[in-house]
């Protein structure tokens, strides 16, 4: 009966405190977007800036994707349990706003919050954010799972997961025609449907290659990267396969990049959804391969 009622308290502090955190996001807001400081206090209706919307609740989504595999040990008592539960939510909350402060700095260091978000309302805008805060919320729910609840393994494989995706991130220009920051500040929903689809392709690919027990560092290390690269030569040929299978034909055709910024109008959104299908499509079936092969067994102690 006792440990039935622990678990209620310990439900109950749960709720509170991912409340908490919720709460706490308001005013982290305003230091990730110090120009939209004076906004923290107005009343806000979301019918009117459907973008703003769509950015804060993505931030909300991230923390309970976080938060959804998180581990409760009443081994040790029902104290120890909640104040190791506190320090460990407090920590990865931390990390998730810095890696939003980092992954935005990469990717859109030449775009403002206020201008795009609250004047601008930029749809685009507010997905590619919606895209990059899932992401995030991912990789670090998959860091949390592969640290095993230890803050020093999760303070050590954080930074090399961010350096992993902010190197993906710049690697769009590669694998699409569309020019980033003109269509961006078009506000252009193809660019922000190729980019989403694009991201989580390689959120796939990087928490495929993250998920590996972690006996030493070293070589947890050396797997993770072996995989990536194994995934770098195995999607692009996924990505033709379905291209000449099915016939595919890119609108934008035999288009190069000058003319491709000539054109004002910007491309469809059906091309940017395929583009971004594809690149999520071609990811997955990367996975499958990469994902379940493994680079050795042999791990010496540290």
């Amino acid at each position: 009966m006792n440990e039935l009622f622990d678990k209620l308290i310990i439900r109950a502090i749960f709720v509170a405190l991912i409340c908490a955190l919720i709460f706490a996001y308001k005013y982290a807001h305003s230091f990730l977007y110090p120009s939209s400081r004076l906004q923290l206090f107005k009343r806000f209706y979301p019918t009117q800036n459907p973008a703003q919307t769509l950015h804060l609740l993505a931030r909300i989504i991230g923390v309970g994707i976080i938060f959804s595999n998180f581990h409760i040990y009443m081994a040790n008592g029902i104290i120890v349990s909640i104040l190791d539960f506190f320090v460990k939510s407090i920590a990865t909350f931390f990390i998730y706003l810095a890696s939003i402060y980092i992954m935005e700095s990469i990717v859109l260091y030449n775009f403002d919050f206020s201008d795009e978000i609250l004047k601008r309302k930029n749809y685009a805008y507010a997905l590619i954010s919606f895209s990059m805060s899932i992401t995030l919320a991912i990789i670090i729910k998959t860091i949390a799972s592969v640290s095993r609840d230890s803050l020093i393994l999760l303070f050590f494989i954080w930074p090399f997961a961010i350096v992993i995706i902010g190197l993906a991130s710049k690697s769009y220009s590669l694998v699409s025609k569309l020019p980033f920051n003109r269509l961006l500040i078009q506000g252009n929903l193809a660019l922000a449907c190729s980019y989403s689809g694009f991201l989580w392709g390689w959120t796939l690919i990087i928490t495929s290659s993250l998920n590996n027990s972690v006996n030493n560092l070293y070589w947890y290390s050396v797997q993770v990267v072996l995989k990536i690269l194994l995934s770098i030569l195995i999607y692009p040929l996924f990505k033709l396969g379905l291209q000449k299978i099915y016939l595919m034909q890119d609108e934008l055709g035999d288009a190069n990049q000058a003319e491709i910024n000539r054109d004002l109008s910007g491309p469809s959104i059906g091309y940017g959804i395929y583009e971004g299908a594809l690149n999520l499509t071609a990811s997955f079936l990367t996975t499958i391969i990469a994902g379940q092969i493994d680079f050795g067994t042999f791990y010496p102690a540290f």
